[in-house]
């Protein structure tokens, strides 16, 4: 059984379900977002105080070989990436395909933006 954190700022889309389900073997979701993780403080000093309720959830229920699709706050972000990879926890991030197009209304040129996922990767690190 592999699980599937889930650290967004948003909702998983149905297409990101299934390649999570399909390419990564899934088998179950754990959404971990919250209000918090959403509005990390920009004034704040330091993150740590934030990630560690998300740390605590991933030492209390993941494991080795688990997925943590994280992305939000870089800093908070960076700090969960690492104590994943430290505990065999694979992160991951989603890529997007940016489409946009011009449509003429009223005399208004209106520019419209379409984001659609594009795959996960994941978080690599260099030597």
């Amino acid at each position: 059984m592999r699980q599937f954190f889930i650290l967004l700022n948003h909702l998983l889309l149905p297409e990101q379900e299934r390649e999570a389900k399909e390419k990564w073997g899934a088998t179950s979701f754990v959404n971990l977002s919250d209000q918090m993780w959403k509005s990390i403080p920009s004034g704040a000093e330091s993150v740590l105080s934030y990630v560690e309720k998300y740390q605590q959830a991933l030492e209390e229920q993941g494991k080795k070989g688990d997925l943590l699709l994280v992305q939000g706050d870089f800093g908070a972000t960076y700090a969960l990436v690492r104590f994943a990879l430290k505990r065999g926890i694979v992160p991951l991030y989603a890529t997007t395909a940016r489409h946009s197009r011009e449509v003429i209304e009223n005399g208004q040129v209106k520019i419209e933006r379409i984001f659609s996922h594009g795959r996960f990767r994941k978080y690599e690190e260099t030597t």
